[in-house]
């Protein structure tokens, strides 16, 4: 297998990109607003609420509180770093593809189902 030397470098830079954000975060209390939740004045959230939460609670090896503040990006991770892996390799296409449009109905379907009344989520 030949790793992909242009996407890795890409994915070196998310990946730099991501460690610059959670040391902003860390060190001034910094994030980035969601801008559903901005809108509609704190009545509902995205799917991806939540998630920089849950990326911190990670870092601190809090699996529960991770899972607690965004579950299905927490249970959707796994997959995603499979695909970055075969995406490096250029294998998997397919695969990929699924995963992608599943994660998307996956996220559109909990961001619908975190929004009613009767789940309280925080």
């Amino acid at each position: 297998m030949k790793i992909n030397h242009r996407k890795l470098k890409d994915l070196l830079q998310l990946i730099a990109a991501g460690i610059f954000y959670f040391i902003l975060v860390f060190t001034t209390e910094f994030s980035i607003p969601c801008p559903i939740k901005k809108f509609t004045h704190g009545h509902l959230l995205c799917p991806g609420c939540g998630a920089t939460r849950m990326c911190r609670s990670l870092l601190k090896l809090n699996f529960s509180e991770a899972f607690h503040w965004n579950p299905i990006v927490f249970c959707l991770m796994p997959l995603w770093g499979i695909c970055a892996v075969l995406w490096l390799f250029d294998k998997g296409e397919k695969i990929i593809k699924t995963v992608e449009v599943v994660s998307i109905v996956i996220m559109l379907i909990f961001g619908v189902v975190r929004n009613l009344p009767v789940w309280k989520w925080y």
